[in-house]
């Protein structure tokens, strides 16, 4: 039995469904910016302002809809984002300046690594980042400022190698047993991690040999180009990797992301610093006749404030979403297609992508849809490690795919100066989208799984009166024990 659902504090003309008119305003602005090769952060600006307008005009009070706004732009989520955008700006800034990118196209020569090679190498190096840290987010901000540039210099297919990096950036986000997303998968469903990450393997297996596949393919075929630009390939610049070596070292001990890159960026100064690669006019450059200041700190932090003023506002219209009961309606409509085990499966890993694609945010959906899972799952006696792979495979898959979600318009804001007058055509977020092969193999994997029943366990009789006992305490406001995970 599902608790009761809350009546929306903020009311729509046209009800809860006229909350998908402002975002599909928004989102039909952005495809038609990327069709034209204009899907620019800054383009973005004027497509979430119309739909946050389109709101206002459909919401019965204008009033709570601002309240509403203001709240989902409060989110601390997002001043953790929006303070490590900034931060990996000016990291990534500062290993450009100081000369990283030609060491290492000086290395790759050296070993005699070509372009076609380089998408391969970059999903495994981000693959093992993501794996010992956990998080995508960290890995993407971590590995662009270094792969991306030196793969670009190189001659690599650049929407590929950003593809190899989103992709190798959430293979740790649905596997590694640190990811917030797997603890949240195994804990809503009532198991432990351990078991979860032990029934994933099998799905992420067949993901990664695809991907793999489609890598050694590329390298055997030789896709790939020339060197691009004057890259004065010299090793001087490598001393500098101590730097990302740091940053990495720190999330791999479980530090913030963020005090991981403050700690790192500050030592990355004083090392440019130190070893010359750096001047105190690198830094800080300001000049008085124009009254404008540049340098590492403030070019690297300006290039994100194109994404930054985006998501903003699109953090502004999902707590519209929110406050007027969209995942709540969306909830009690899906549950209704679920007949049994398959079609409530399929039921929960469609509705998971519907919500994800709407909220771009992996784990606060999971934690909005865990209950419903957990007892859709239950009525149908759905093993609860794989009611947790379902959830997080939704959430791991589509955010690396949907062009104005913060994990595929991070790469291109850190690498706006390297591809800047190199004029690529087609080099977008929504152009990136095929190219994110892992994700992509992932989320089919899923979907074979949940229609074909592929590795689908049913819960004995035992686990399942055991959860039946929280979920009735749950519903009525009681403290329980959990099920015994391994039933």
């Amino acid at each position: 039995m599902s608790p009761p659902v809350a009546v929306p504090r903020l009311q729509f003309r046209g009800g809860v469904a006229a909350l998908f008119v402002p975002f599909l305003v928004m989102l039909v602005g952005i495809l038609v910016l990327g069709a034209n090769g204009l899907a620019l952060p800054e383009a973005f600006w004027p497509m979430v302002l119309l739909g946050l307008l389109v709101g206002l005009l459909l919401a019965r009070s204008q009033k709570e809809y601002v309240d509403a706004l203001i709240a989902g732009i409060a989110s601390p989520m997002l001043a953790v984002i929006l303070l490590a955008w900034f931060l990996a700006g000016v990291f990534g800034t500062m290993l450009n300046t100081t000369g990283v990118i030609e060491g290492l196209v000086w290395l790759a020569v050296s070993v005699g690594l070509t372009a076609a090679w380089v998408p391969l190498v970059t999903f495994l190096s981000a693959a093992v980042l993501s794996l010992s840290t956990g998080t995508s987010v960290g890995t993407i901000l971590a590995v662009t400022p270094i792969l991306f540039p030196a793969g670009f210099a190189i001659g690599a297919d650049p929407l590929f190698v950003v593809g190899a990096i989103i992709g190798g950036a959430f293979v740790g986000d649905n596997l590694a047993p640190v990811s917030d997303t797997t603890i949240v998968s195994a804990y809503s469903q009532g198991t432990d991690v351990p078991k979860v990450v032990r029934s994933r393997l099998k799905y992420a297996a067949v993901a990664g040999a695809v991907t793999l596949a489609v890598y050694v393919v590329v390298g055997l075929a030789g896709s790939g180009g020339v060197g691009r630009g004057e890259v004065d390939a010299a090793p001087d610049g490598l001393v500098m990797l101590l730097a990302p070596a740091l940053l990495v070292a720190l999330m791999v001990r479980q530090w913030h992301f963020v005090s991981a890159l403050l700690l790192s960026t500050a030592f990355g100064l004083a090392l440019g610093l130190v070893t010359g690669l750096l001047g105190w006019s690198d830094l800080l450059s300001v000049d008085a006749s124009t009254f404008t200041a540049s340098g590492v700190v403030v070019d690297g932090m300006t290039g994100f404030v194109g994404i930054a003023v985006f998501t903003i506002f699109l953090m502004g219209m999902i707590g519209t979403f929110r406050a007027g009961g969209l995942i709540d309606w969306l909830i009690v409509r899906s549950r209704r297609l679920a007949r049994g085990a398959r079609s409530a499966e399929v039921t929960m890993y469609l509705l998971a992508l519907a919500v994800n694609a709407l909220t771009t945010a992996g784990t606060p959906t999971m934690v909005m849809l865990g209950p419903y899972v957990r007892r859709l799952g239950h009525a149908f006696r759905i093993a609860p490690w794989r009611r947790g792979n379902v959830l997080d495979a939704a959430s791991t898959t589509i955010i690396g795919i949907l062009p104005y979600s913060v994990a595929v318009l991070i790469p291109f804001a850190l690498v706006a100066d390297t591809v800047r007058g190199a004029d690529l055509e087609g080099f977008d977020a929504l152009h990136a989208v095929p190219y994110v092969v892992y994700c992509w193999a992932l989320m089919l994997v899923f979907l074979v799984a949940v229609v074909t029943g592929w590795g689908r366990e049913s819960m004995d009789e035992a686990g399942w009166e055991a959860e039946r006992r929280v979920l009735e305490a749950e519903d009525q406001g009681e403290p329980a024990a959990p099920p015994d995970a391994e039933r």
